[in-house]
């Protein structure tokens, strides 16, 4: 019966009875416990190339979403993302010397998925990692993800923010997979990756690169919330003291707490959530006593969501 019903939903799948919102949360929410055990259990050892690893790693695996998380699972758990690797962009140099930077990672996921016939492209853009990027005008662009094809349908995917999370303290980006950067939500994806050529948001309405740069600085932690709707969708704007500043947001993850740090104070202001119908939503006010410029950071149960630029006038 298990297999049969994974038979009928390859079938709507490719012919297009599923597809959008449906299909990303489908293909996100798969078993991939036999791709990821394969990808990490792996051999540990120098290979000259990427078919030496592409074959062995995806014979075992019957579907293309399944060959195409081992993929991507084994590069987030051998590649290194290292600035000394700013030069690699050949696939194969990349996993002779196991380090890379973005337009690294992304050329090797691609070539890795092409090798056994998954069509997967680099898409180049602009990402917001600071509140400074907030409002500034995008030149040159300073990232490379990928879109990869399942099924007869695009699906928008980062390798390099799955691999690695930069820690602020030790100033090193440290191994951390992060899930939500495999198959994501175009609306989501759009809110910290704009890519150069609009046709690869995916969206119904593209957004514009004012629109992107005027967004808060969201914060991996906001996507693992599940956050939806955050009231305050410029990331920066003037505000009359003395008048309160609402945050609301609905969110799958539940909240225990909220708080915000001003202006890199070594103290966060705890706020009193307040109680609404709805059971997911979560809202608190928050008053301006002094005028002046605020650099104002949202965090939801101690971990930073979002950032804000805000004049107090």
């Amino acid at each position: 019966m298990k297999f049969f019903l994974k038979h009928i939903f390859f079938l709507l799948l490719f012919s297009g009875f599923i597809s959008g919102q449906d299909s990303i949360t489908i293909l996100k929410n798969m078993d991939y416990r036999l791709a990821d055990s394969l990808a990490v259990h792996f051999p540990k050892k120098k290979y000259k190339s990427i078919t030496e690893i592409t074959g062995p790693l995806t014979d075992p695996l019957k579907t293309p979403h399944e060959k195409f998380r081992a993929i991507f699972k084994w590069i987030t758990e051998n590649i290194e993302y290292n600035k000394s690797g700013a030069a690699l962009k050949d696939a194969d140099k990349i996993v002779r010397k196991n380090k890379a930077v973005c337009q690294g990672f992304s050329n090797l996921l691609k070539e890795m998925c092409n090798s056994v016939h998954i069509d997967c492209d680099t898409i180049s853009g602009y990402t917001k990692t600071e509140v400074r990027d907030i409002n500034k005008k995008l030149k040159k662009t300073d990232h490379a993800w990928n879109a990869v094809k399942l099924y007869g349908h695009w699906y928008l995917v980062d390798v390099t923010w799955a691999t690695s999370k930069f820690n602020i303290v030790s100033k090193k980006f440290e191994k951390n997979f992060d899930e939500h950067y495999y198959i994501t939500d175009p609306k989501k994806f759009i809110l910290d990756h704009f890519p150069k050529d609009k046709q690869w948001q995916f969206l119904p309405k593209p957004i514009t690169a004012k629109q992107f740069t005027r967004m808060p600085l969201y914060y991996a932690d906001y996507f693992h919330f599940g956050i939806e709707d955050l009231s305050v969708k410029k990331g920066k704007f003037k505000h009359k003291r003395k008048k309160p500043l609402t945050f609301t947001c609905t969110a799958i993850s539940k909240i225990d707490n909220a708080s915000i740090l001003l202006n890199y104070d070594r103290y966060s202001i705890d706020m009193k959530l307040k109680t609404t119908k709805n059971p997911n939503e979560y809202t608190f006010d928050y008053t301006f006593a002094k005028k002046g410029d605020y650099d104002l950071t949202l965090y939801y149960n101690g971990l930073c969501v979002a950032e804000f630029l805000i004049k107090v006038k």
